[in-house]
């Protein structure tokens, strides 16, 4: 088992942010290897519906579930079939102040054969991908290039 926690503060409203980030079809636009994202349930963004994230290379489709939704606030997924590493992902956003708020994300995931062997290889190749997506997402919705800084909180735990 390992994890990943990256933050990073945003200049815009904490609604706005979780507005974006609840979206899943926004995804390719911030995620780096994220081709498309399309809800594959009749109603997207209840409890229990799926999408599939198809992406870039090798042409790979992940499916997820929504399996916690905090309106505003926090959403959970999990990974299902495609994934070579099965995880799961809570995206968080808490508010600062009125235009500013802090966008975080806590990965757990299950290694299996030879990513065991390397795991801290692999939990950091992660973490660093995370890192850049997170920066990206902080330019795209503040609307600029500036250089964003992202805080990782990163705790890589032992085998569970």
């Amino acid at each position: 088992m390992f994890e990943v926690n990256v933050s990073t503060e945003i200049e815009v409203a904490a609604e706005t942010a979780f507005a974006y980030l609840s979206d899943v079809t926004n995804n390719p636009e911030w995620q780096s290897g994220v081709e498309k994202t399309e809800w594959t349930s009749p109603r997207p963004g209840w409890l229990g519906e799926t999408y599939d994230q198809t992406l870039e290379y090798k042409n790979m489709v992940i499916s997820y579930r929504l399996v916690a939704m905090e309106p505003g606030r926090s959403m959970v997924v999990e990974s299902g079939h495609g994934a070579s590493v099965p995880n799961t992902v809570t995206r968080t956003v808490e508010i600062l102040s009125e235009d500013r708020c802090r966008a975080s994300v806590h990965l757990t995931g299950k290694l299996r054969g030879w990513q065991k062997l390397a795991k801290p290889l692999v939990t950091r190749a992660i973490r660093r991908s995370i890192e850049s997506d997170y920066r990206q997402l902080k330019r795209r919705l503040e609307g600029g290039d500036a250089d964003a800084g992202t805080v990782d909180d990163d705790s890589s735990n032992g085998e569970n």
